[in-house]
């Protein structure tokens, strides 16, 4: 199983994107097939805001996760039924599915989001929240996850 089919469908999934249809499968290949068809569907722009209330984002932080401009950021925040592109719901599913399986390793939504915004030497000196903004940088966020879950410390 890769790290993406570990993903952990929890409460923060559902507070920032909202019920999938079909939550009742909390992991595997149904639910990353809802996640995907998610993606190309677009998600809704408000999930912008309840990203950066729940992780204390301010506007640039979030332009630079999101990898838009400020003044698009803006945009979508001011069109809350925005369909995004699947470009930024990639991104956003990315961090949403990605902190989704860090609040199952710590077993907490607070400690979660806590340690996806503190500084860590396994990952050269970034919070994971800062190396969310690539796939390369997700993996490295992910594989230190696996790492904690397991017992396996660098």
């Amino acid at each position: 199983m890769t790290a993406m089919e570990n993903v952990v469908h929890s409460a923060l999934i559902d507070e920032i994107l909202g019920p999938l249809p079909g939550s009742r499968v909390p992991k595997g290949s149904g639910f990353l097939a809802e996640l995907h068809q998610l993606i190309g569907k677009g998600v809704p722009a408000r999930v912008i805001g309840k990203l950066e209330k729940i992780l204390g984002l301010s506007p640039p932080q979030s332009a630079r996760l999101l990898a838009v401009s400020e003044t698009s950021r803006k945009r979508f925040r001011q069109s809350p039924a925005r369909r995004l592109d699947e470009a930024v719901s990639d991104r956003i599913v990315r961090l949403v599915s990605t902190l989704a399986e860090a609040a199952d390793v710590f077993g907490e939504d607070a400690k979660a989001i806590a340690w996806f915004k503190t500084p860590s030497l396994v990952l050269n000196g970034q919070s994971p929240l800062d190396l969310m903004t690539s796939d390369p940088g997700a993996k490295m966020v992910r594989d230190e996850l696996n790492r904690i879950r397991y017992g396996h410390w660098a």
